[in-house]
């Protein structure tokens, strides 16, 4: 039950408390939770404060083949179960072997730590349930504290515990003002939160787990209508309840399984020697995973992963939203999917519908992506300035068309404000960022957003005359040179604005591993600023000198092929086969999630825009040639009879 050693949910061999403190200052506590409750009945006009009852509470330790099931105070007028008295509930299950005297105190201590590791599914809806009275006010001071040097519980997604100490160094546990007294020994009391919810994304704890390959034999056992009332249950089905409730408390077991899993995937990725426990986000997971092959590409260590985070970090958000002062900032969203109402004045038919699908939209568009390494070249000015002389579409196409390489580049371009397109168009999404662009969320961060306003996430819209901060690529190109009329090729080339750009350009591309290295090892150059100062003809002259060196690999060699064909190996009939081509099938939907995440180092916003861009403009060209009534992302609703055939 107590343990020396942890590394994230991976544990030394058991101890004793006495021979733990003589090896350590700090035991870990791993336990297993999960709660049974019942929704009271609720009138809007006569609201109550009390609006649930929570009916037991389920403990298990790591290593136990069962847990245990304890009776919460709301329901002790029922209990069928010890019911469970300490401030902080789990602390019972150990006062079953132990004596436990649990208190409070309001001075720091200097007694060995006892760190409470809880695992459990979506413990943001726990957490409340398993401590009471005092105890459960110093929990809600930790969940509403602005300070993280105190510490703070997250309550988001899912159930985050957070201190930071000097040097800016995150610790995932915070110390609570508990001090647990066991057989005698004192213990200064922390909290560490293993919520598994979003291991598999975002999946039920019943996916989570056959994904993982745990069986669950009495997941089943109530239906929906007998889950709406617990209490029922509890009190007249105790043989049917009981292995019901135990049955969630197999969260740390489904974390092991799962990393065998991926043991597994980095086995057939052929990057075992990089292999990493996965996280507890599939993104997170995934993100080291893509790093890893990055790492086996370029011929380094595991050891050397600082290296290639260096190489990823100038194509990620997070690099461009700290431009917070040019307009690069803009390169830091990515654009989702067209979503657009094509017969707006239609609203019904008797005609037969289909609905047309893109086969792999973005698998397919992630499997031809090249990935680039190094540092690309950005386009951009002076963001709140009135006097900034960007070039025309035509301008920059001419001074970089030749450097511009399809997939490996993208713009941001505008009309100005006071004009109107003479020849109206609806291919292009213009974007009105939020006030503070380099507040902009983006896939990850919109987790935790209660709704989309201009604040978090600006407006996009399409416009048929005007154009603001629209997105263009390769794609965007072709269109122009094959849909366009010449002279709406014309306004668009000589109205277009390029307000922003980044690109990796094709002379400085490098055709192997060593040359890069090399040619970044090399590197001579220097950054020097020079004002020349004059009476209303002051200026001053920046020359930036970085190495813009770069190397690419296409993301469907690197691993999203050897992913396509290692799931086809796996039946999703077979039940024993299914869980493994469930995880490749979530790898290869997460990697272009990472990529737009501004949380993962080898994310890349050129490639994420690119991936969209193209689905954007394929869902265009299904949207006019069907004249489809709706397109959403990668699909367009159309009349089957009323599709000309040329």
């Amino acid at each position: 039950m107590f343990y020396c050693k942890s590394d994230a949910y991976q544990y030394s061999q058991p101890t004793s408390i006495s021979e733990a403190l003589l090896r350590t200052s700090r035991i870990y506590c791993p336990l297993d939770i999960d709660t049974e409750f019942t929704h009271l009945p609720y009138d809007i006009n006569k609201p109550k404060k009390t609006v649930n009852r929570t009916i037991t509470v389920q403990v298990g330790a790591v290593g136990e083949r069962e847990g245990k099931i304890y009776t919460h105070p709301d329901c002790a007028d029922i209990a069928r179960h010890p019911i469970a008295t300490y401030g902080f509930l789990p602390v019972q299950y150990l006062a079953e072997k132990y004596n436990c005297n649990l208190s409070r105190t309001n001075v720091a201590t200097q007694f060995p730590v006892i760190q409470f590791d809880i695992y459990g599914f979506f413990l943001t809806a726990e957490l409340y349930r398993v401590v009471q009275g005092d105890y459960r006010t110093d929990i809600d001071e930790l969940v509403r504290s602005k300070n993280p040097k105190t510490g703070q519980i997250q309550m988001g997604r899912r159930l985050i515990a957070s201190t930071i100490f000097t040097g800016n160094r995150h610790e995932p546990w915070v110390f609570v003002p508990w001090v647990l007294e066991i057989d005698g020994h004192k213990l200064q009391v922390a909290l560490s939160f293993y919520d598994t919810c979003a291991v598999h994304g975002g999946v039920n704890y019943a996916t989570f787990c056959a994904n993982s390959g745990v069986e669950l034999k009495y997941k089943d056992t109530f239906t929906s209508e007998e889950k709406a009332d617990m209490i029922e249950s509890y009190t007249n089905s105790p043989k049917r309840f009981d292995p019901y409730a135990l049955g969630d408390l197999y969260n740390r077991m489904a974390l092991i399984k799962n990393m065998e899993k991926f043991r597994t995937i980095y086995r057939s990725l052929n990057i075992e020697n990089y292999f990493e426990p996965p996280r507890l986000t599939i993104g997170a997971t995934v993100a080291r995973m893509v790093r890893s092959k990055l790492l086996k590409f370029l011929g380094l260590y595991a050891k050397d992963k600082n290296q290639v985070i260096e190489f990823c970090r100038y194509g990620t958000s997070k690099h461009f939203k700290g431009f917070g002062k040019t307009t690069a900032v803009y390169n830091a969203k990515v654009d989702g999917g067209r979503c657009r109402n094509n017969r707006p004045i239609l609203s019904r038919t008797n005609r037969l519908i289909a609905d047309a699908d893109i086969a792999g939209c973005y698998g397919n568009g992630l499997k031809n992506q090249d990935y680039p390494l190094g540092r690309p070249i950005t386009v951009d000015y002076p963001l709140r300035s009135d006097i900034n002389e960007y070039l025309t579409l035509r301008k920059f196409l001419k001074r970089y068309r030749k450097e511009l390489i399809p997939g490996l580049w993208q713009a941001r371009v505008s009309v100005p404000e006071d004009y109107l397109l003479k020849y109206p168009q609806d291919f292009l999404v213009s974007w009105h960022p939020p006030k503070n662009p380099a507040n902009i969320p983006t896939d990850t961060e919109l987790e935790n957003i209660d709704w989309f306003t201009e604040d978090n996430i600006g407006v996009t819209k399409i416009y048929s005359r005007q154009i603001h901060l629209a997105l263009i690529q390769e794609d965007f190109l072709d269109w122009l040179e094959n849909v366009c009329t010449a002279r709406q090729r014309k306004e668009l080339l000589d109205k277009l604005h390029i307000v922003t750009a980044v690109f990796y350009p094709k002379s400085e591309q490098c055709t192997s591993v060593p040359q890069f290295l090399e040619r970044l090892e090399s590197h001579k150059g220097k950054n020097t600023t020079k004002a020349k100062i004059k009476t209303g003809k002051s200026k001053i002259i920046k020359i930036e000198q970085e190495c813009h060196a770069w190397i690419s690999v296409n993301m469907g060699d690197l691993l999203v092929t050897i992913l396509l064909q290692e799931r086809a190996k796996y039946s999703k009939k077979d039940p024993l086969q299914k869980p493994l081509n469930t995880l490749y099938k979530l790898c290869i939907n997460t990697i272009y999630g990472d990529m737009v995440s501004p949380f993962f180092d080898i994310g890349n916003v050129v490639v994420g825009n690119n991936i969209t861009a193209r689905a954007r403009a394929m869902a265009w060209y299904m949207e006019k040639g069907l004249n489809g009534f709706q397109t959403i992302t990668d699909g367009c609703a159309f009349e089957v009879n009323r599709v000309i055939r040329v």
